[in-house]
């Protein structure tokens, strides 16, 4: 039975609705895409669209078959609202059911890079060169060739707003040799590199309390067909822990917050790129699923074909800021009508309770 929360009184007009008492469980605690028939999230009324189909260009139409305890749902597959300075839930449904998370994996690749900075084993203008293995990566992709470089400030950019998966790999590769002696990375292979990252990945998750989450990949990509690699898989609110970790880097959202932005690419030539979240202000969604709302400024979107849509949100009222995941949803038309009206909704009762 799906278990919903929503723990505070909203304000409508002049009226306050009470909300009736909800029995709280303990927190243990990537884009473009085909587009299913519109439905809306639970709680909103039927609305018809228009909005056409978004074809996706990938090496794998086809991807690895979908496990059917795993399969995207209408309207997801879970979702939650927190006080992202105190954890509090503010919605919760089936926030504990386990899905692919898809690009929403970048996250993890993204806090131990940022950490990397902070701890000073990198810089963000030093150079990370791509491997033959990161080049090979699918879209989406900044199309970098094997030897060429850029920066880490650069990728970061990419790898948040474009969602690179072969940024993603590069950095991976890149912090890997920073947690090795010169002698022992010289010795290990790309996908060697990209192992110990992993690894690095799922102990950070095991800290933060990430008990459902498993990382097979820095990216979120599927795994090829016949790997024995698994896929990426997490909850609502693991998702929700990770994020309240994020944003309390303030540099964090320097790198989700923008509509667009433009690096230079591995040939030096620019590349512009725009946020693949929609309800970042100042953006624009060409299917017009998501509207912008004022106070947000990250996180991330993940879609595969295996894991549907997921989102990861985050916006700021005065001095309260709330995270906002939906995963698993079937569709796009499903994913924004759910995480609008409850990010809107998580916004509007930390500013009343």
């Amino acid at each position: 039975m799906k278990t919903k929360m929503m723990v505070a009184a909203m304000m409508i007009g002049c009226t306050v609705a009470a909300v009736p008492p909800v029995k709280k469980g303990p927190l243990i605690d990537g884009t473009a895409q085909s587009t299913a028939k519109a439905r809306t999230a639970k709680g909103t009324s039927p609305k018809k669209t228009n909005a056409p189909a978004v074809s996706r260009s990938s090496k794998r139409e086809v991807p690895p078959k979908n496990p059917p305890a795993t399969a995207p749902r209408a309207p997801y597959r879970g979702a939650i609202a927190v006080d992202a300075a105190t954890g509090r839930v503010l919605f919760a449904d089936n926030e504990k059911t386990t899905g692919y998370p898809a690009s929403c994996t970048k996250l993890m690749t993204f806090l131990l890079v940022l950490e990397d900075l902070r701890d000073g084993r990198y810089k963000l203008s030093d150079r990370a060169t791509a491997s033959a293995y990161a080049a090979s990566m699918e879209p989406s992709k900044v199309d970098i060739r094997p030897g060429q470089s850029m920066t880490i400030e650069d990728l970061l950019y990419a790898l948040m707003l474009k969602s690179a998966n072969d940024g993603a790999v590069m950095l991976a590769e890149h912090a890997a040799k920073a947690h090795l002696s010169e002698q022992d990375a010289s010795g290990k292979t790309p996908e060697e590199l990209v192992a110990a990252f992993v690894a690095r990945m799922n102990l950070r998750a095991q800290k933060l309390g990430m008990a459902s989450t498993r990382y097979a990949s820095p990216n979120g990509l599927p795994p090829p067909r016949g790997s024995k690699r698994g896929f990426d898989v997490s909850t609502a609110e693991d998702l929700a822990k990770l994020g309240r970790t994020l944003v309390a880097m303030p540099e964090a959202t320097t790198y989700t917050s923008r509509a667009s932005h433009t690096v230079t690419g591995g040939s030096g030539q620019p590349i512009s790129f725009q946020n693949h979240n929609y309800f970042v202000p100042r953006n624009r969604d060409p299917q017009h699923l998501a509207t912008p709302i004022p106070e947000c400024d990250g996180l991330k979107t993940g879609y595969t074909a295996a894991s549907g849509s997921s989102i990861v949100l985050t916006a700021r009222r005065g001095d309260r800021r709330v995270i906002a995941v939906v995963l698993g949803s079937a569709g796009r038309h499903e994913r924004e009508a759910a995480a609008g009206r409850i990010l809107r909704d998580a916004l509007d009762a930390v500013s009343v309770w």
